[in-house]
């Protein structure tokens, strides 16, 4: 188990930087929080469970993975190291749309419902903390979606340089899948990744 009190220190201080927090937050959270590597793809919540619990990404990547009509699967998110996750389904407590997926080699931090509930009311700050945060993985999120409006290269190769570890470990996901984030076929994903590779751009 790594040192969960080094990790909470990071996130205390990410969460300092939208807005100004007492070290007793802190301290609550070293309490409340628990963290847990996983070596290999694991889900957490499938589609439909209510999540339970809001998620502090230490290191690696967790997965968001939608399904249309068809129960066709799409990547819709891809979240890395020192991001915070917390959905509809966990805010208002009602099943998720959604699956939520650790990807391998990722270690992340878990505060149950019950316990955030109890921040807002012992930090009449965290509220407005928590919309803020929300707000920023929103706009994060807007831009991404400009960039998938480029061409394939453009989307490839800004993926692969903010992303190194899906090169370095291609068991971290699937081009099937990864083509439902990029949005592009999987044979345009791996075209343009081999000529990025031939240019040495990669």
């Amino acid at each position: 188990m790594r040192n969960h009190e080094e990790i909470i220190k990071r996130l205390f201080k990410i969460l300092c930087r939208y807005k100004e927090q007492p070290v007793a937050l802190m301290e609550f959270l070293l309490k409340e929080m628990t963290g847990k590597y996983y070596p290999d793809r694991y889900s957490m919540y499938h589609q439909g469970d209510t999540v339970r619990e809001a998620f502090y990404v230490s290191d690696g990547y967790v997965a968001c993975l939608g399904f249309d009509e068809f129960d066709d699967k799409q990547v819709i998110s891809i979240i890395g190291k020192d991001s915070i996750i917390a959905g509809k389904s966990f805010t208002a407590q009602e099943p998720s749309a959604y699956e939520w997926v650790c990807l391998p080699g990722a270690y992340v931090m878990r505060v149950s419902y019950v316990s955030m509930k109890e921040v807002y009311e012992k930090f009449p700050d965290a509220e407005e903390l928590a919309r803020l945060v929300m707000a920023d993985i929103s706009d994060k999120e807007l831009e991404r979606l400009k960039l998938l409006k480029r061409d394939a290269e453009t989307v490839v190769y800004t993926f692969y340089v903010n992303h190194r570890e899906f090169l370095d470990n291609p068991g971290m996901m699937a081009d099937k899948e990864l083509c439902t984030y990029l949005l592009i076929s999987e044979s345009t994903l791996r075209n343009v990744r081999q000529k990025l590779f031939k240019e040495g751009k990669l």
